[in-house]
């Protein structure tokens, strides 16, 4: 449902801290909503079908093409700098459209009548997939997902009834990361926590009717507000007003650790000790706020109002994740990574990747491994990981900082590692072993040579050649599969050159 805030407006010159500034949308009609992609690629959506875009950080904004200049757009999520999800609504039907040419075209990806979107939103940390809520149709909540980033929508499994009078808000809604389930505001004294296989729960909201926004710094701590704000540390199962300043609805929530910051009538309001305290952050001369976004893992904050306007912050937020070193030892066919932090917050850990180096193409890059993080700590905290089983050839390796709140960064170890050729000849015991039905094994050849690799039984019949072919230099990894062999000890006997090398390995199944 949409939200029609009430607002005192005192019209004054722009009263703020130092980071807020003012951009130029190029447009003065309503404004509802705004995504932001990262530090520099922002949507926004509004009355009129208006869809608006920035890929510089707001220092030029282009408004694009619109998907239907009779629909008013009240919630948009953006992809990329080409790909962005907006929803809407007219008299009869509400609508969902998918742009993957920078707002060029817009393709119509879902229609229902008589009903209203009230969110489109991406689940962090697992692509592809996405969110679509809307006010109730026929006795049931409107909820769908997508796994092929909002191309197609299925409501299978998904089922909440509701009253003739339930409805949600415009961008009322927070996806929880990285677990599948979230939140979405309602008018009726409650909040909803919707879970991925079909259920939720009602969560009472004391003293506030309407839920216009709801934010969490993690899965625990939320906030919701509308006459007033609640603030939860149970995930919304139980809520302690914390005397948000202002006058007015809420109508945006966003934040970090313990800060939180809100939009109310004409001004943002800011705590940075949970809601303990509130100050005036900013006010500006004309307009009402109507939504606001924070940039994933990054330094801004975005704000829209109804006069088209837009107001963007720097933030003041402490780095989550303060990197202090990241290197890389190399010991044979293994590479132990290691970094430390100076300072981490909220940290959920770090998934580790590697990509082949190539020269000038499109780099692969596929994880390996995950450590998990130290949450929040002002200590130096230091890292370790092996990358093990490595063939001869040119490596990169990147970490991927995720917080609680699936939002994340990546860090590139500043070099290549290069994986060599070994000094001599050598034949590893194979793993797992025992093993069935395959077990690898690893061999390294120091210079150009026939190999061959044989696998025999007890009575010295031969079973199987594994390898049997000129090797370049390098260390080499097969695998052998024992699917028509029955259990019992077999020998496997790696020849090149002079060197003979033989080694046990049983099967058991």
């Amino acid at each position: 449902m949409k939200r029609l805030i009430l607002f005192f407006v005192l019209f004054l010159s722009g009263i703020s801290s130092a980071q807020w500034t003012e951009q130029v949308s190029g447009v003065n009609t309503t404004l509802w909503s705004v995504s932001a992609v990262d530090d520099n690629v922002v949507w926004a959506c509004g009355s009129g079908g208006k869809v608006l875009l920035t890929v510089n950080s707001g220092l030029t904004w282009t408004t694009v093409t619109s998907p239907n200049s009779s629909v008013d757009l009240y919630t948009i999520q953006g992809i990329d700098a080409s790909s962005a999800l907006v929803g809407g609504a007219d008299a009869s039907f509400t609508y969902a459209y998918k742009t993957i040419d920078g707002g060029a075209t817009w393709t119509q990806t879902f229609i229902q009548a008589d009903g209203f979107i009230d969110a489109i939103k991406m689940f962090n940390g697992f692509p592809g997939l996405y969110g679509l809520l809307g006010d109730p149709v026929g006795g049931r909540w409107t909820q769908f997902v997508s796994f092929d980033y909002g191309s197609t929508w299925d409501s299978t499994g998904f089922y909440k009834p509701a009253t003739n009078t339930e409805a949600g808000w415009n961008n009322s809604f927070f996806a929880a990361t990285p677990s599948f389930y979230s939140w979405y505001g309602t008018n009726n004294t409650k909040v909803v926590q919707a879970f991925a296989n079909g259920t939720s729960l009602d969560l009472p909201t004391p003293g506030l009717p309407a839920s216009y926004a709801i934010w969490g710094n993690d899965n625990s701590r939320l906030m919701t507000g509308g006459n007033i704000m609640l603030y939860s540390v149970d995930a919304g199962a139980t809520w302690t007003n914390v005397n948000a300043i202002g006058t007015g609805d809420i109508a945006g929530i966003v934040g970090g650790a313990s800060t939180w910051f809100y939009v109310r009538g004409n001004s943002v309001y800011k705590s940075i000790n949970d809601g303990t305290t509130w100050g005036t952050d900013y006010t500006v001369g004309s307009g009402a706020y109507y939504h606001m976004s924070l940039s994933p893992r990054g330094r801004y904050i975005w704000a829209i109002r109804d006069n088209g306007g837009i107001s963007r912050n720097e933030l003041d937020f402490p780095l989550p994740v303060e990197l202090a070193s990241f290197a890389a030892n190399v010991n044979n066919r293994e590479v132990t990574l290691n970094w430390s932090t100076v300072a981490e917050i909220d940290n959920a850990g770090f998934d580790v990747e590697r990509s082949v180096a190539v020269n000038g193409g499109e780099e692969n890059w596929s994880k390996i491994g995950y450590v998990n993080g130290n949450g929040s700590t002002s200590e130096v905290t230091n890292y370790s990981f092996t990358d093990r089983g490595l063939s001869t050839g040119k490596y990169n390796y990147r970490l991927k900082q995720v917080d609680y709140n699936g939002n994340f960064k990546y860090y590139r170890l500043g070099s290549e590692v290069v994986i060599g050729v070994p000094e001599k000849f050598n034949l590893s015991q194979n793993y797992p072993n025992p093993f069935n039905p395959s077990t690898k094994i690893n061999y390294d050849v120091p210079f150009d040579s026939r190999v061959e690799l044989v696998v025999f039984d007890m009575t010295g019949k031969e079973i199987a050649k594994v390898v049997n072919e000129l090797k370049t230099a390098g260390y080499y990894t097969v695998t052998f599969n024992s699917a028509n062999l029955p259990s019992g000890v077999y020998f496997y006997k790696l020849i090149a050159g002079n060197h003979v090398e033989t080694k046990k390995m049983t099967l058991v199944k």
